[in-house]
Formats: C-alpha cells, sequence, structure tokens
C-alpha cells in the first residue's frame, strides 16, 4: 500500500516522519506533503517529499494565532499554493486502486480536509493522527476547569472537525491521551484509539556527562525554535535565569537548547552583554552559575534537567511528559503569545507555572522546594497528560494490520 503523509508544521513534520519510517520498516510506501515549510523533518530521514508544491511560509504555520501572520502569508502566495496542495492530494487519492493507497493525515482540521475533500468524492481512505487538541485544554478527570468556557459542542474538537472524522472513510483517529479517545468515543461515537503519544518518541539520552554533581540542580531553558521571535523569548528567559540563580542556593546549571536555524554566535553575544564570563565557545559562568549552549543532546537536557524555563511548544510539552516542572511565561508571538501559553497550562495542568514577569520565577521556586509533594505529583500528571513512547509504532502496526 502507497500512503502520502500530509502535514501541516514543524512538530507534526517531525511526528509524522517517525510514523512513515515505521510504516517503511513493514513494507509500506510513503511520500510526504509538508503543507507548511519544506520539510526537513522528512528529508533528513530520507523520505521523498512531492515535488513543486512546498513552501516556506512566513509564519511557520502559526497563522490562527495572529491575523497578520495571515497576511503575511497571503501575500507571500498562500493562496496558490494551498491551491497547488489540494489539487495534488484529489489527483493522488483518486488514481488509487481499491485497497492500494491511502493518506496519513497528521495535524489539526487542515490536513483533516485535505484527506477527507478526495474521499468525500470517490478518492482513498485516510486516517487522521489529532496532534493538536485534547480534552485536557477544557478539562481534566475531575471535571471541567473553572476558568475555561465550555467549548462549542461539548468537545475541544469541534462539531464540524467532528463531522469529517465521521466520514465512512475514516478509518482510524488516533488521540494523544486517553482522556480524549474516552470522551470522542463514549459521547461522539468516533473511532479514536490511543497508543500512545508519538512526541514522547525518540528521546531517548545518549548519555552526555554535563558536569552535574549531586547537589547542583540543572535548569533546561528552551526559547523555542523560530527566528525572530527565539530571540526574543531568550532575552525574556535570560532574565528568568537570573532570578533562579539568585534563589536557589546550589550551584546552577543552565542548559540551553539552540535549534538548528539559530546564530549561537548572536545568542553568545546576548549572555556576554548580560555580565557572563565566557569559558569557551558554549559555556558561561557567573557567580553560582553554569550556562552551556547546546546543539545536540536535547533529550540528555530533558532527562537531566529538575525544572525547565520555557517559551516553546512541543519541547515544552516533551519536558512535561518526562515529568519534569517548567515555568513558563508569555511572549509576543506569532506562537508563544498570551493565548498559547495559557491553553498550554491547561493543557499540561500542574506541571506548568505561567507567570508574567520574570521577577515571578522567585515565588514558583520558594513555593514549589517548600511542596515536598510537588515533583512526583508532576511525574504522575506528566505521565497522565503527555503519554507513554512507543506511539510511531504502535500506529504503524494498527495500520498494517487493520486498515
Amino acid at each position: 500500500m502507497e500512503i502520502l503523509c500530509i502535514s501541516n508544521g514543524h512538530g507534526e513534520d517531525i511526528i509524522a516522519a517517525r510514523i512513515c519510517i515505521e510504516l517503511e520498516k513493514l513494507g509500506f510506501s510513503a511520500i510526504a506533503l509538508p503543507l507548511v515549510g519544506v520539510g526537513h523533518a522528512y528529508t533528513k530521514n530520507n523520505i521523498p517529499i512531492v515535488d513543486q508544491v512546498t513552501q516556506a511560509m512566513p509564519s511557520g504555520g502559526f497563522v490562527r494565532m495572529d491575523s497578520r501572520q495571515l497576511a503575511r502569508d497571503v501575500k507571500s502566495g498562500l493562496v496558490g499554493l494551498t491551491r497547488k496542495q489540494l489539487g495534488f492530494v484529489w489527483k493522488w487519492s483518486r488514481e488509487s486502486r481499491r485497497g492500494k493507497r491511502l493518506i496519513l493525515a497528521v495535524g489539526d482540521i487542515v490536513p483533516l480536509l485535505f484527506a477527507w475533500l478526495p474521499a468525500k468524492f470517490g478518492g482513498c481512505d485516510f486516517v487522521f493522527v489529532a496532534t493538536a487538541k485534547s480534552e485536557y485544554f477544557w478539562r481534566d478527570r475531575r471535571g471541567y476547569l473553572p476558568h475555561v468556557k465550555k467549548p462549542f459542542g461539548g468537545s475541544n474538537f469541534f462539531p464540524w472537525e467532528r463531522t469529517l472524522m465521521s466520514s465512512s472513510h475514516c478509518k482510524a483517529i488516533f488521540v494523544r491521551d486517553l482522556l480524549t479517545a474516552e470522551i470522542l468515543n463514549k459521547d461522539f461515537k468516533l473511532p479514536a484509539i490511543y497508543l500512545g503519544n508519538s512526541m514522547m518518541d525518540g528521546l531517548e539520552p545518549k548519555g552526555i556527562d554535563f558536569g552535574i554533581d549531586e547537589n547542583d540542580w540543572a535548569v533546561a531553558i528552551l526559547p523555542g525554535s523560530r527566528s525572530p521571535e527565539a530571540y526574543d523569548n531568550w532575552m525574556t528567559l535570560m532574565l528568568c535565569a537570573q532570578v533562579v540563580a539568585r534563589t536557589i542556593p546550589h550551584n546552577v546549571h543552565f542548559l540551553v537548547a539552540i535549534a538548528p536555524d539559530l546564530d549561537l554566535e548572536v545568542i553568545g553575544q546576548s549572555i556576554i552583554q548580560k555580565g557572563w564570563l565566557r569559558i569557551d565557545e558554549t559555556t558561561f559562568k557567573v557567580q553560582n552559575a553554569r550556562l552551556v549552549l547546546l546543539r545536540d543532546g536535547f533529550s540528555d537536557c530533558l532527562h537531566q534537567c529538575h525544572l525547565g524555563l520555557a517559551m516553546a511548544g512541543t519541547a515544552t510539552e516533551q519536558l512535561v511528559g518526562l515529568g519534569k516542572p517548567v515555568i513558563t511565561i508569555a511572549g509576543n508571538g506569532p506562537q508563544f503569545t498570551r493565548k498559547f501559553a495559557e491553553e498550554q497550562a491547561d493543557l499540561l495542568g500542574c506541571s506548568v507555572n505561567l507567570i508574567d514577569k520574570p521577577a515571578q520565577v522567585a515565588d514558583v521556586l520558594n513555593r514549589i522546594l517548600q511542596d515536598p509533594d510537588y515533583f512526583q505529583e508532576v511525574g504522575r500528571n506528566g505521565a497522565e497528560r503527555m503519554g507513554a513512547s512507543g506511539a510511531s509504532a504502535s500506529i504503524a502496526k494498527y495500520i498494517a494490520t487493520n486498515i
């Protein structure tokens, strides 16, 4: 069976690529259509990309958070690109012979709609990996969140999304947590399946030694992956780090995960301007604090840290999934806006401490350090909200066995 994988974002591309790798191990042939960007996650894993219908957009895929970003994307040719992409999917789907082709849609309603439209008019079947939504955004297992308005239609998946998912051509909906699967199954009779969370795949540590002693503290700093937003986030998180260093009465190691597209030298100069002494290209010191910039070792950073300072999407969720508490602060966007930060805090529960200004880091630290049960609670919460690893292989096996 041939599989066309449609995804709409950098994080979604990574998840989709992992599933494609597992499908290819089972003998399937996969090609990819990244709707946003040029699909580095696919090419890195030797998964072929559909030619001439991919293009990087200014928003990086975050148009829903800022109408100005949508306007920039439209100006850059979004409408024409979308028409070409939809035309390709339509043709590819309708060329299928029975049981020979399948669309794997990964992300939100956009790839879901790209899969549903051809199927509605005689195209092939599809499955949907719902990475963007969870019922935890508005409730938990105890009931509704009092500060969140009950969503229209009684689910974080809107009625029109559920209509698309209820298509007879939709053979499976893979969701990111057990609560979401239970609600979609029980309340809406949708074929939702929970097989773990692909976001938690590929996080095995390499065993890097960061030189952290037993009584030291390690703090991960996650500024995000897209410039110029990540540089603005970094400056805010530097202020937070200074508060951490003053508050924790131990040696503190800040492990900074730097995305490939960010300039190490720009970040390094900003650290020096804040009064840190440069030890080597990636290491800085001031008083009881040490800061290390990491191009590699992201997984080791997440595993070895005690807590995180974060203004990121997927990376924050992964840190929570590993049982670590996080302090977040809203930025200017286009991704990590106040709205995004609040929604992320609802999604991830007690693991996330959302503040308004860097000085409040001290209050959070003093509170959690005086609570002997907090870190155990965060461990349990992370496992519940983010789920287990191994989902990519499980999803591929389900497709191979049942579709």
